[in-house]
Parts: structure tokens; C-alpha cells; sequence
């Protein structure tokens, strides 16, 4: 969901008159630790896939410090409006992660009508570390991946199953992306103020 919307928000940008290069003002602090926690996630993700079963009972905590990051990351950056909007989100799932012992509930029958089966089967087998299946005994089931986004005909953006912290997150990314490449105008004042004041050389 995240990256499709990513896409989508840079596409709509460069259409609207933004510039990649504008996204230099943003001077995004902490870069790595982004990195670190989206790493970590992967990592967690593909060790439990491939059955290295290590990675089972470090899982969990390996999860939580992941969003942990993530929000110190956030918190970093909390001069730039739509980091708060992804701070509320990383929040949620953090939650909704903690009350089920380190992973994210999703239900099954989204994930199955979303087309990935083979998500479902490895959710089901324990072989997909960060997310197991809703059931009854789910706490906070509202904050779980418990929403469809249907695949449209033009098959982008993919259908996904999602949680509400997911919006929130995607949303700041999204509003950020735009907000940073300047679309819409959206930031240009700060730009002419900010060349305003290099001093001129003289010849």
C-alpha cells in the first residue's frame, strides 16, 4: 500500500509542477534509521519464509523495535506537519502489534479476496513472522489489517489488506512527498524566501 501510493504521489506531483530536486529542502534527518526500520522488517519477513527458524521467537521484539525506530525517526522530524499525521499511524500499529505479541492480525478472508494466497498460507503456518491471523481471541481487532482495497482494472494500485495506522502512515508519506516536491505550490514562498536570503556575490 505504502508504495503504490509513493508512486502515485510522485507521479502526481512531477504532473502538478513539482521537482525531485526540491525534495533536497526537506533536509530529512535520521535517513538511516528509516532504512533500519524498513531493513528490519524485510529481514524479519524473508528469514521466516524461508522456514530459518531463529528468527521465530526473536521475531516479535525484532517487530516492536522496528516501529520503535520508525517513531523515533518520526519524532526526528516533527518540523515537517505531515510526520504527525504517520507518527498517529506508526502509533496505531504499534498498539495493535503490542496487544498480539508482536505481530499484526489480518483477516484471512480480506487477505484471500485481495488474491494472496500464498501470504494466507504462510500467515497460517507461523512461516510469516509479522503478521499472524485474526481470530476471536484478537485484541483490538479495529486496528488490525482488517480493511480491502480492491485491485482496480488498471491493476494499480494493487488490492491490499490494510489497517487504519496504515492510512495515517501513508497518508503523512504521501502528503509529505507532494509538500516536498513542491506540487501545487506548495512550498515555493519558503524556497524564494530561502534564495532570498544567499547573499549576492559581487563582482
Amino acid at each position: 500500500m505504502l508504495f503504490d501510493a509513493a508512486v502515485l504521489a510522485i507521479i502526481v506531483a512531477l504532473i502538478a509542477g513539482g521537482r525531485f530536486s526540491h525534495l533536497s529542502r526537506l533536509d530529512l534527518r535520521w535517513p538511516l534509521v528509516f532504512v533500519a526500520a524498513f531493513a528490519l522488517q524485510l529481514g524479519i519477513t524473508i528469514l521466516g519464509v524461508r522456514g530459518w527458524q531463529p528468527i521465530r521467537p526473536a521475531a516479535p521484539a525484532l517487530h516492536l523495535l522496528s516501529y520503535a525506530l520508525l517513531f523515533a525517526a518520526v519524532v526526528a522530524n516533527r518540523r515537517l506537519w505531515p510526520m504527525w499525521i504517520a507518527a498517529l499511524g506508526v502509533v496505531m500499529n504499534f498498539v495493535v502489534i503490542a496487544a498480539n505479541g508482536g505481530a499484526m492480525p489480518a483477516d484471512a478472508d480480506l487477505v484471500r479476496a485481495s488474491g494472496r494466497h500464498r501470504l494466507l498460507a504462510l500467515t497460517a503456518a507461523g512461516r510469516y513472522p509479522t503478521h499472524t491471523l485474526l481470530d476471536e481471541g484478537t485484541r483490538l481487532p479495529f486496528l488490525a489489517d482488517s480493511h480491502l482495497l480492491p485491485s482496480p482494472p488498471t491493476r494499480f494500485p494493487r488490492s491490499c489488506v490494510f489497517s487504519p495506522g496504515d492510512v495515517f502512515i501513508t497518508a503523512g508519506v504521501v502528503l509529505l512527498i507532494l509538500r516536498g516536491m513542491g506540487a501545487f505550490g506548495w512550498g515555493r514562498r519558503e524556497l524564494t524566501a530561502a534564495q532570498a536570503s544567499v547573499p549576492q556575490s559581487h563582482a
